[in-house]
């Protein structure tokens, strides 16, 4: 899936699709370059939390409603080696969640009130 900021600039995002790539989310990766990270769509708009369980790098967590807009962002939400862990709800129910490296929400100026528009790519195989 490709996500456009704000600004214009485009971020390639993995799409966490079954309930255990939800699950499993960014867990255990030594890094989320720039310009990379996770889209979660969510089932039904809400207050979903998220947790940083075996995360090994801080991020970003970007809440987004089902017209595109940002409604809340937690920050440079550290990891969480061992149980138990935060959990982190968006302020606004939202229906989709972007995972960034930290520091890549306010570079890109992913804050709330802020629009993004999503575009998911063509499966393989798609369109030949």
């Amino acid at each position: 899936m490709l996500a456009i900021a704000p600004g214009g600039e485009t971020l390639v995002l993995e799409v966490a699709q079954t309930d255990d790539e939800r699950a499993r989310g960014l867990m255990g990766r030594a890094e989320v370059p720039a310009g990379t990270g996770m889209y979660f769509g969510l089932e039904g708009s809400g207050r979903h939390s998220f947790w940083m369980f075996n995360c090994l790098v801080p991020l970003d967590i970007i809440w987004i409603d089902d017209a595109g807009a940002v409604v809340d962002v937690s920050e440079n939400t550290p990891p969480c080696p061992a149980l138990p862990c935060i959990s982190y709800f968006p302020r606004a129910p939202a229906s989709a969640v972007i995972e960034l490296a930290a520091g890549e929400a306010r570079r890109l100026r992913l804050l709330p009130g802020a629009r993004v528009v999503l575009q998911r790519l063509p499966a393989q195989g798609e369109g030949r």
